[in-house]
């Protein structure tokens, strides 16, 4: 019996795509390389609200998986670089915590009337306007625990 050998089709739209990835992969690189340094120099262009969303689990998750893509696929700058760009979004986000004795609740600003200034002023040669807290509302550290505590005065059995 006379067998043939099977014949597969070869091309299709998979084949076309690698083909045109490979031919032109320095094109792509370097329009990748253009792009992340456009991005990196003027990323205050960047709207505040992508920036924010930056900040975000998914938005971490999304800087984190093309760094690491591009740092795979392309080459080793291009991943420094998206590592960059990545870094300078989340620091330029939009902060929703505030920080230090910032209230956030209310905000009371007392106009300096006062011709004395405070010693830092004089050296640093600062004239403020305003002051914004002139008292910071502190409380003691509270031992909620239920340790048991051992003192020295009390006598022990050995």
């Amino acid at each position: 019996m006379n067998h043939l050998p099977l014949q597969l089709m070869s091309g299709g739209a998979r084949e076309h795509l690698t083909d045109m990835f490979k031919r032109h992969s320095l094109q792509i690189d370097l329009y990748i390389l253009s792009g992340l340094i456009l991005a990196i120099t003027f990323v205050k262009e960047i709207p505040v609200n992508i920036r924010g969303q930056a900040g975000t689990f998914l938005g971490r998750l999304f800087l984190f998986f093309f760094t690491i893509v591009f740092a795979d696929s392309y080459s080793w700058v291009n991943g420094l670089l998206m590592a960059t760009l990545s870094l300078l979004l989340l620091s330029l986000g939009p902060r929703t915590v505030a920080e230090g004795f910032q209230s956030p609740y209310d905000v009371n600003l007392k106009l300096v009337t006062q011709k004395k200034k405070w010693w830092i002023e004089e050296i640093l040669h600062e004239n403020p306007i305003g002051i914004q807290e002139d008292s910071v509302k502190t409380s003691a550290i509270q031992d909620n625990s239920n340790a048991s505590r051992s003192s020295s005065g009390q006598g022990g059995s050995r």
